[in-house]
């Protein structure tokens, strides 16, 4: 049962249906047209032969005579008008199984065939015609003579006579016959021989899929290295290149996962390490109360910043989340970017950092509030939190198809090493930076996060000493799109 459900079963079983089909069909045809062309050439040798009996000299003499019945089983029968009827001149055989309306037909001027089987049981192909019987031709009667009178009236009212020829049917039996038993055994036969061909070939074009199942039994979740061999450019091996690059994303996103849980377990360990000390260290003895009061706000501190980090991976987790919905509310970047601005303005006055908005020009994409609201946020306070008594400008410019949200600082800047990876959770390149407030690594990745579900890319240029400036490019909403503005 196993076996009739796979799909080499199911592919054999299919080409053995078409193919029995299409030999049935030819075998049909082929037999027919060959039972037509002998029947055919049958009917065609009996015209000729009474042709040739026609215009023999004597004829109705010699058909008395049995002379015309040859050893091959032809008949020949010869009706003459003889007063009232038609006097037969043929073998009893022969003159059983005609029937007299073909006479009446043929004398008429319509010849006729017919098959017929004699008592013994011969199946006969019979043709009957009109000749002009050569022993009964009598001068035309003088002009003026009264109308004939006996069998001469009787021989023109009856008409001219009637020769009938007859042969066999037994070659064209034979040969329909044998034709017919071996189209019977031939066509079995090759459906077997292509049933085990269509096994073979079926077995053959799947070999590369049992091997692409073999690696795939092979594959676990901790080794995702192993990759289905490409043999061919076919339709296989296109699936094949296809499941190895499938494979290269599972690992690739399997590995990332990895180093993200590495990378949180570090993070969250690290303040919670601190806590422990702070605590254990408060509670081993009686201390002052400012010592109180340095480990509490440590505790606090550390506590904050475990907030902080907890936060920031339940963000990047609704991100990642939201990415398998497409965003579809239109809303102006402009006045996302102003109320981003007046959000983060005592952060600004608090670091001494000028914070300003260059969006003359409402700028329309399709969008989800929130996340970008958080994008927003996220560049703005990185901005800010590296930048000391200078600028933070965001910028929103409107081109062809997109729109352009620029945050610039002008903060100490980033080493050029640092910028690949900026974008890599848990990166952190603070030391470059001028505050000491380091982050977790998260705040740009949840950017990048927030622009690739956009449909949009971002992209940083720095310099030490000159600040530094992030670019995303967004898809500009077409006119009409979305459900509702915001």
């Amino acid at each position: 049962m196993r076996f009739l459900r796979s799909i080499r079963a199911r592919f054999t079983g299919w080409y053995l249906a078409v193919l029995a089909t299409l030999l049935v069909f030819l075998s049909l045809g082929l037999y027919l047209h060959v039972g037509f062309t002998l029947r055919r050439d049958l009917d065609a040798g009996l015209r000729h032969r009474a042709e040739q009996l026609a215009a023999t000299p004597n004829i109705g003499q010699n058909v008395r005579a049995g002379r015309f019945e040859e050893a091959i089983g032809e008949l020949v029968a010869l009706y003459t008008p003889s007063e009232d009827a038609y006097e037969v001149s043929a073998t009893r055989e022969l003159a059983q199984v005609v029937d007299r309306t073909w006479v009446e037909t043929a004398a008429a001027g319509t010849p006729v065939f017919a098959t017929v089987t004699t008592a013994e049981g011969q199946a006969l192909r019979v043709y009957v015609t009109q000749i002009a019987d050569v022993d009964r031709r009598l001068p035309p009667p003088p002009l003026g003579a009264p109308p004939a009178r006996g069998p001469v009236a009787a021989s023109q009212e009856l008409g001219e006579s009637v020769l009938v020829v007859s042969r066999p049917t037994d070659i064209v039996d034979s040969a329909l016959g044998a034709l017919r038993a071996t189209l019977l055994l031939a066509v079995p036969l090759t459906l077997l021989v292509a049933a085990g061909g269509g096994l073979f070939l079926a077995r053959r074009a799947l070999v590369p899929v049992d091997r692409m199942t073999a690696v795939a039994r092979e594959i676990e979740e901790t080794d995702l290295s192993k990759r289905v061999e490409v043999v061919a450019e076919d339709e296989l091996g296109r699936l094949a290149r296809t499941l190895n690059a499938m494979l290269g994303r599972l690992e690739r996103a399997f590995k990332r996962q990895q180093q993200f849980t590495a990378d949180a377990s570090h993070e969250l360990r690290s303040p919670l390490a601190v806590i422990e000390a702070e605590t254990s260290l408060a509670l081993r003895k009686e201390r002052k109360e400012e010592d109180y009061r340095t480990a509490l706000e440590t505790i606090a501190e550390e506590t904050s910043r475990l907030t902080r980090l907890i936060d920031q991976l339940l963000e990047l987790a609704r991100v990642d989340a939201s990415r398998r919905t497409a965003p579809d509310t239109p809303m102006d970047l402009s006045e996302l970017a102003r109320e981003a601005i007046e959000a983060m303005l005592p952060l600004a006055e608090e670091a001494g950092n000028r914070l300003s908005c260059d969006a003359p020009r409402p700028a329309e994409v399709l969008g989800n509030p929130g996340s970008l609201r958080r994008l927003l946020g996220n560049l703005v306070e990185n901005a800010l939190r590296h930048t000391t008594d200078g600028s933070v400008t965001v910028s929103v410019r409107e081109g062809r198809d997109s729109i352009e949200l620029s945050v610039a600082d002008t903060g100490e800047g980033i080493p050029s090493e640092h910028l690949p990876h900026l974008f890599e959770r848990f990166y952190r390149a603070d030391a470059a930076r001028t505050r000491g407030q380091a982050g977790a690594g998260l705040g740009l990745a949840i950017c990048e996060q927030i622009v690739t579900m956009h449909g949009g890319e971002i992209d940083v240029k720095s310099e030490p000493g000159a600040g530094t400036t992030f670019t995303v490019r967004l898809p500009a909403a077409k006119p009409g799109a979305g459900n509702r503005r915001i």
